[in-house]
């Protein structure tokens, strides 16, 4: 029913309230309705418009109250001020009134809170290399009931917000807590954070992390956001839960979401319409994950049963007092849980899915990334499958699949992939390949490679592979000789792999007797690197390092300066770490060279700078990581401060599962037992045999799994890993022509504990040649 009083009251409110679109929002719709109610009441629109401007000199006049209150504190002065300025209205004096109380209730509680307390009580959150944070939402068991609650903290949700720095109290932060049916979360009675002291809000969070819930939000700077009113992130941030929630499979999901009241809605807002869209979205977006969907949406009180949990979340994240920045860092939920604009999170790609559009392939890539790290039953899955589906029926699908065949080979090239994730998106090219008359001949080429790429980063060799990329080599060579050439040498790399060094040379030696011009500069160099290759394999250090030389010297006359420095740096690796294997090399010009070769890679050139570059370095530098940590450990007196500045770092250092991190982890382990740290010494050896002995690894890394247990055996730090008694009957079936002579030489030493430092050196040349150790 149309109250007219009712309606002036809201005018003057939704005017007196902070300026926002959602308060512009609400202004329009009374209008509207005094408008079509003129009839009744002619006098209304004035009167309307006269509340309007009431409110707007209350906002202001609250707003000048405050900073009075900043300057000089409630003060009897205050009164008059009030009468001065607010006159006998009196909606504007309790409006006023209302401004002046809050502002007393927050000196209040800063009074009483201790001052010196600057931080946070709880415990600090460690997440292991790669773990995922015991609130990562889509990391959480399954369940068929969940519960979101929904909160925000900061003011500006509009425009307004692109001008704020990310660390602007005031920008608006939007989070959900999503709480399953069996996280037996305590309830707690109705709390504001921002008034309870920081033991109580530390007591809230500390629960928080000890329970399986999930935590998500973000940033109304967030580029993936195209939204410009808070109920519009609202509903951007419950599409983000509802696609990252683990459902329990042949299960109908069942999903309570409510939304802390503000802005106007209230409990008595009917969401329904919204409800409707989404259910309907996701049954479209992937059928059988959101099959028999039971979907509500409300809005709750601030004294709603558990609303104090997410309060803390938000004013946790929202606050500038030292504690809670505290906080907020010991939580580890920025960046995992809390995304800001800078954060390369995987959850962004959710959005991408409801743009009923084509993913670019770099796009594609990264959800096939991220598909590798989900959980069983998530939604990028069922995405990729869909993309898949879908492009089976398109015309253009050859066009798409080598796009995204193309964006593999430039990751591969350019080193910047994970293993898992290199996999997962060659399973979809694999899977989804144009079908009718098969791939030509290019196209099959480059696909073999890539898998054949993979299968050499994971020290294994598929033979039948392996012969159909040398059968397409010699259908492509004078159609297509570069690529020829390139797969030529992913194979010379496979046959490395399984000890057979010397199989491919005749054949890069033929195709460096080409003309420069028939495999191309780029391919051209790579064959000299790959001969040096051979030749350091081989023990040949000076032939090596002759063909380094003459491969770095072609890499210098690419016209792609960004390339040439990528490929130069590699190949100044493979020459430094076949120096490191020459007892001819003198140490002075060796340390010249390393320290040189830092400075121009990671701008670093004293070693203790460049040791603590590293120690922190992740996936990008874990070749050059390996080198370094190869130096230190052959020769330990030369760089001492090196070494001493390494193992300082030793809370920055990170891990991954591809190679050479497992050799990395295990130079680490001789680096600590080398300082008399004995039990760390020995869980670096034990990660780096584990990290070979995934079952995703070939014979190759599960061969050097095997002397990397001798070898921490042979110094005095046993893993305590058994391995597989039919391990070396195995490895001798698949590896035929690996050194097997000398290492069971080597563990017959090793179990005598009579091996010196430099008997376990000649050990590793023998049993993992060049850098393979």
């Amino acid at each position: 029913m149309f109250d007219p009083k009712d309606v002036l009251h809201h005018a003057f409110l939704y005017s007196a309230f902070e300026a926002s679109p959602e308060h512009e929002g609400m202004l329009q719709d009374l209008r509207r309705a005094v408008e079509e109610n003129l009839g009744q009441h002619p006098g209304l629109l004035r009167a309307f418009d006269e509340a309007c401007i009431r409110g707007a000199r209350a906002r202001a006049l609250a707003a000048k109250l405050t900073s009075v209150l900043n300057k000089n504190g409630d003060t009897d002065a205050i009164d008059a001020w009030l009468t001065e300025h607010g006159g006998r209205d009196g909606q504007i004096l309790r409006h006023l009134g209302i401004t002046r109380a809050k502002w007393n209730n927050r000196r209040q509680h800063h009074a009483t809170a201790n001052p010196n307390n600057h931080t946070s009580t709880i415990n600090q959150v460690h997440i292991p290399a790669g773990a995922h944070h015991p609130n990562s939402l889509r990391h959480l068991a399954p369940s068929a009931h969940w519960r979101v609650l929904i909160d925000e903290t900061g003011r500006h949700f509009d425009e307004q917000a692109d001008g704020l720095n990310i660390g602007d109290w005031s920008l608006g932060r939007l989070v959900a807590l999503a709480i399953p049916d069996r996280a037996d979360l305590p309830e707690l009675g109705p709390c504001h954070s921002a008034d309870e002291s920081v033991e109580a809000v530390d007591a809230v969070v500390q629960n928080l992390l000890a329970h399986r819930v999930g935590i998500f939000g973000f940033t109304v700077k967030d580029p993936a956001i195209l939204a410009n009113r808070w109920i519009s992130h609202v509903a951007l941030l419950v599409r983000w839960v509802l696609a990252q929630l683990p459902l329990e499979a042949g299960k109908a999901p069942e999903v309570e979401i409510l939304i802390e009241q503000n802005r106007g809605y209230t409990p008595d807002v009917d969401l329904r319409v919204l409800r409707e869209i989404l259910e309907s979205d996701f049954l479209r977006l992937a059928a059988e994950r959101y099959k028999g969907l039971r979907l509500s949406i409300g809005f709750m009180d601030k004294d709603f049963p558990q609303n104090c949990y997410v309060d803390a979340i938000a004013f946790t994240w929202g606050s500038q007092a030292a504690a809670s920045r505290d906080r907020l860092k010991k939580t580890a939920w920025l960046g995992s849980c809390l995304l800001r604009p800078a954060d390369q999170a995987l959850e962004r790609l959710y959005l991408a899915l409801h743009a009923g559009r084509e993913l670019p392939a770099a796009q594609w890539y990264e959800l096939c990334a991220a598909a590798a790290s989900e959980p069983p039953g998530g939604l990028l899955k069922y995405a990729l499958d869909k993309l898949g589906r879908h492009r089976s029926d398109q015309k253009h699908l050859t066009n798409y699949w080598n796009a995204c065949l193309g964006e593999v080979r430039q990751r591969m090239q350019a080193k910047t992939f994970k293993l898992h994730e290199l996999g997962e998106a060659l399973a979809w090219l694999q899977t989804w390949a144009p079908t009718g008359s098969g791939l030509p001949p290019a196209e099959a080429l480059a696909l073999e490679t890539s898998r054949l790429a993979l299968d050499n980063h994971r020290g294994d060799l598929d033979q039948a592979r392996l012969l159909r990329c040398i059968e397409l080599c010699k259908t492509l060579h004078d159609e297509a000789p570069a690529e020829a050439c390139e797969a030529i040498l992913r194979i010379a790399v496979s046959t490395s792999n399984v000890f057979e060094f010397d199989v491919m040379r005749e054949t890069i030696e033929q195709w460096l007797a080409e003309p420069i011009a028939v495999p191309g500069l780029l391919n051209h160099a790579k064959l000299h690197s790959t001969l040096g290759q051979i030749e350091a394999f081989a023990g040949n250090s000076s032939a090596a390092k002759q063909h380094f030389e003459r491969a770095i010297a072609a890499f210098n006359r690419l016209s792609n300066s960004d390339q040439a420095e990528r490929e130069i740096a590699q190949t100044r690796n493979y020459r430094l770490i076949a120096a490191l294997d020459d007892p001819g090399q003198p140490m002075d010009q060796l340390e010249k060279d390393l320290t040189e070769h830092f400075r121009k890679l990671i701008h670093k050139g004293a070693p203790d700078a460049i040791s603590r570059s590293l120690a922190q370095s992740g996936q990008e530098k874990r070749y050059a990581h390996h080198l370094w940590l190869r130096a230190l450990v052959a020769h330990p007196e030369t760089f001492k401060v090196a070494r001493d500045a390494y193992l300082g770092a030793q809370p920055q250092w990170k891990s991954e599962q591809d190679h050479p991190w497992p050799l990395i982890n295990a130079y680490r382990g001789w680096l600590l037992l080398d300082a008399g740290q004995h039990t760390p010494a020995k869980r670096q050896f034990s990660i780096a045999v584990q990290q070979c002995r995934n079952e995703d690894n070939g014979p190759t890394l599960q061969w050097m799994g095997k002397v990397l247990h001798v070898v921490a055996q042979a110094l005095g730090v046993p893993t305590g890993i058994t391995l597989p008694r039919n391990m070396t009957a195995d490895l001798q079936q698949r590896l035929p022509n690996a050194p097997h002579q000398a290492l069971t030489a080597f563990e017959a030493q090793a179990s005598t504990g009579n091996c010196s430092i430099d008997d376990i050196h000649v050990a590793l040349r023998q049993c993992l040649p060049f850098n393979f150790h």
